[in-house]
């Protein structure tokens, strides 16, 4: 069974996924073309806009997570950014199946992920602006920003 979607971003900072994937401890995989997941279309689930059966599995780069045998696909848009594409099904305990581990690792949506790269991408900007950056992690897990000094254009 399959289960793949892909996240609502557009990413358009390899850069800033990069370091995000190293602040979070998993390896970002420049050029490897296509991802692991459960690997067949059981026709269960819809399939991710933009997506057909021949495109699943397919990308431009590869996020892995140590331990974890699916990935997430770093995949090119039509408008040269990238989105994120994953399959996150499985079931706890199964080693075969375990989009479930990457939902552990990065929350429902990759939203620890997402979070991470907009928190690197704000950040990159603001000190090639000259702008001094704090970060200050929220009891409830949010990031916030503290942004000073520099010029905006």
């Amino acid at each position: 069974m399959s289960h793949v979607a892909t996240i609502e971003i557009q990413i358009d900072s390899l850069d800033a996924l990069k370091a995000a994937c190293k602040e979070l401890g998993v390896e970002f995989i420049e050029g490897k073309t296509t991802y692991k997941w459960f690997g067949g279309v059981l026709g269960d689930y819809p399939l991710p806009k933009g997506m057909t059966k021949d495109t699943l599995g397919k990308c431009a780069h590869v996020i892995r997570v140590p331990g974890v045998s699916y990935e997430v696909g770093v995949v090119r848009l039509p408008d040269g950014k990238y989105t994120l594409a994953y399959d996150f099904w499985g079931m706890e305990g199964s080693a075969e199946h375990d989009g479930h581990k990457l939902k552990e690792k990065f929350g429902d949506q990759l939203g620890i992920l997402v979070q991470r790269y907009a928190v690197c991408r704000a950040t990159r900007e603001a000190q090639l602006k000259g702008c001094r950056v704090m970060r200050r992690v929220q009891p409830n897990g949010s990031i916030r920003l503290e942004i000073s000094g520099g010029y905006i254009r």
